[in-house]
C-alpha cells in the first residue's frame, strides 16, 4: 500500500477506519486506545525520521518523583535529511537496557501486576537489541503489549504487504490523536502525584492488568 506523508481526515467512525501511526517506543495509553478502537492499523516504519519526534525512542512512566522520561539512545544516521525511521539503529550508550529495567522495577515493582509481566519484558530490555533497527525493537514491544492488552486489531507495517479495502484512512503519523479522552484509572502513586495522564501504556498495564482493556475502550467510547 503506497502511503504519502500527507494527512487525510477521517469522516467515518474510527471503528470503520484504517489508522496510520508512527512507530513508537512503549507508546502512550492514547496510542493503544486508538489501536484498540480501529478496524485496522498500519505502523509506518518508512516515514522520515524527525529527531524532534521523540516518541520513536522515548516514553514516559510514573516514577517516585513524578513523570520520568526513558530514552533508548540511537546512532546518528548518515543523513538526517533523508533518514527513515527504519534506518535508525539502537546504540549501546549508557547500557540503557539496565537503566530502563531498573526504572521500571523502581516505578512499578509494588503495582498489582508488575510481577506477572516482568518476565515478558526482560528480553526486550537487553543488550541483544544493540545494533538493530529501532523499528524492529518497537515492533517487538508493540506485539507483546497488544497481546497483554488483548488488542485484536489487525496491525501491519508499511514494508509488508497490506490488503487494500474500502476503509477510510485516518492519518495520525504526524499529529496528536484527537478522538481519545483521558480516563482516570488506579495508579499506585496517585496519593503523591494525583492522576498522571498520557503515560506509556505500561503504566496502565502494570497498575490495572486485565482491566486495562476496559480503560482503553472507555477512552474512545466516552
Amino acid at each position: 500500500m503506497a502511503v504519502s506523508d500527507g494527512i487525510e481526515s477521517c469522516s467515518m467512525p474510527i471503528k470503520d477506519s484504517k489508522l496510520l501511526l508512527p512507530p513508537c517506543y512503549m507508546a502512550s495509553v492514547h496510542y493503544y486506545a486508538a489501536l484498540n478502537a480501529a478496524a485496522e492499523a498500519v505502523i509506518d516504519t518508512r516515514m522520515h525520521f524527525d529527531k524532534r519526534m521523540k516518541h520513536t525512542h522515548r516514553c514516559s512512566i510514573a516514577d517516585v518523583n513524578g513523570p520520568l522520561m526513558l530514552t533508548v539512545p540511537v546512532e546518528k544516521p548518515a543523513s538526517l535529511t533523508t533518514a527513515h525511521c527504519d534506518d535508525i539503529v539502537v546504540s549501546s550508550h549508557g547500557h540503557w537496557w539496565n537503566v530502563h529495567l531498573t526504572a521500571l522495577k523502581s516505578a512499578y515493582g509494588r503495582t498489582p501486576f508488575f510481577e506477572y509481566y516482568l518476565d515478558d519484558f526482560a528480553p526486550l530490555l537487553s543488550s541483544q537489541w544493540v545494533g538493530k533497527k529501532i523499528t524492529e525493537h518497537n515492533a517487538a514491544i508493540d506485539t507483546l503489549l497488544r497481546r497483554l492488552l488483548a488488542i485484536n486489531t489487525k496491525v501491519s507495517y508499511i514494508d509488508t504487504e497490506t490488503d487494500d479495502n474500502n476503509l477510510t484512512v485516518a492519518d495520525y503519523r504526524r499529529r496528536h490523536i484527537d478522538f481519545t479522552t483521558d480516563v482516570p484509572y488506579y495508579q499506585i502513586r496517585s496519593r503523591e502525584h494525583g492522576f498522571l495522564p498520557s503515560l506509556s501504556v505500561v503504566d496502565l498495564l502494570f497498575n490495572m492488568g486485565p482491566e486495562a482493556q476496559i480503560i482503553l475502550h472507555r477512552m474512545v467510547s466516552e
